[in-house]
């Protein structure tokens, strides 16, 4: 059973404390059937707030941007400024993984162009990992203590029965999830319910969208996404085979190139040592064929128009 009492007292709550903070609340969207589901509660309990789309530009759904100004033309579009554009801050950051994802922190939850909003709505639920079932329905991002100060006194006042909300006016960022305890059963029961408008993708068995090569993709989704998303392909391999890209890479100088860069990386082998030596032994193996492991993905990669 929903709570949705629970779900309008958040969503007013924060409306009360973007106001404390003076700012305007954010409802960021990502046209995922969660964010959805999230913005139909904030426009029933009639929320004021703006909501935002951060163009990541690496979209796993390629039609989202069209999607979103089709169904929700009332959400802004956000593209970031070239020097902030995903292969941009590879260049610099290097290749995001598990344990350093700076793709997710710089082009989703942190874009420059964002910044006025310090209270956020997002659409994330806690049954779609342990590690965000661990982190609760409240996020604060700032300075160490003070955040954990500020996050402590609203986790409390978000829990609590009442409606009224006492915070000082800060400098943090403040993420709140009304939806978080929502079980995917209920949001999908939302949906049919309401009657909402959810990218037609999910419908075909895709249960997640999000980043194209996302860190948490696995290999056979990244295989996938090389036949569906062959240009977004072509861009990584255009950086991993940089010759400047590679000079920073010194444990594999030598040992492969670009394409072989991309298989370590969608194959998921620079999680441990194991994995990136058992990869590297793979590209570098022959098969029954006489053809190495990097010889067969990059036939893979020409067959799927990522490269000649």
């Amino acid at each position: 059973m929903i709570n949705t009492e629970k779900i309008k007292t958040t969503l007013r709550k924060a409306e009360k404390l973007a106001d404390i903070y003076g700012c305007k609340l954010n409802l960021g969207f990502s046209g995922g059937k969660d964010s959805v589901a999230l913005k139909y509660f904030a426009d029933y309990y009639g929320i004021e707030y703006v909501a935002n789309f951060n163009n990541t530009q690496i979209e796993q759904y390629r039609e989202m941007i069209g999607f979103i100004k089709k169904n929700y033309p009332d959400v802004n579009i956000i593209h970031p400024d070239k020097e902030n554009s995903f292969f941009e801050l590879m260049k610099r950051k290097g290749i995001p993984s598990l344990f350093r994802r700076w793709c997710c922190n710089s082009l989703k939850h942190s874009n420059p162009k964002l910044s006025e909003y310090r209270v956020n709505l997002i659409g994330v639920r806690g049954e779609e990992s342990a590690a965000r079932m661990r982190r609760g329905a409240i996020s604060v991002f700032g300075r160490s203590d003070r955040a954990k100060k500020t996050q402590e006194k609203l986790r409390a006042t978000f829990a609590s029965a009442g409606s009224e909300v006492r915070c000082e006016g800060g400098k943090d960022k403040v993420n709140i999830y009304p939806v978080f305890d929502l079980k995917e059963r209920n949001v999908w029961d939302i949906i049919r319910t309401e009657r909402l408008v959810i990218p037609d993708v999910y419908y075909s068995g895709v249960k997640r969208l999000g980043c194209a090569f996302c860190p948490f993709a696995s290999y056979k989704q990244n295989l996938e996404t090389i036949k569906y998303r062959p240009q977004i392909a072509r861009a990584w391999l255009k950086v991993l085979s940089d010759e400047e890209f590679q000079s920073r890479q010194k444990n594999v100088v030598g040992r492969t190139n670009g394409a072989g860069l991309f298989y370590l990386y969608i194959k998921g082998s620079f999680l441990t040592n194991e994995s990136f030596y058992k990869g590297l032994r793979y590209l570098s193996q022959k098969d029954l064929n006489g053809k190495t492991g990097l010889q067969v993905f990059e036939e893979y990669l020409k067959e799927n128009n990522v490269c000649r």
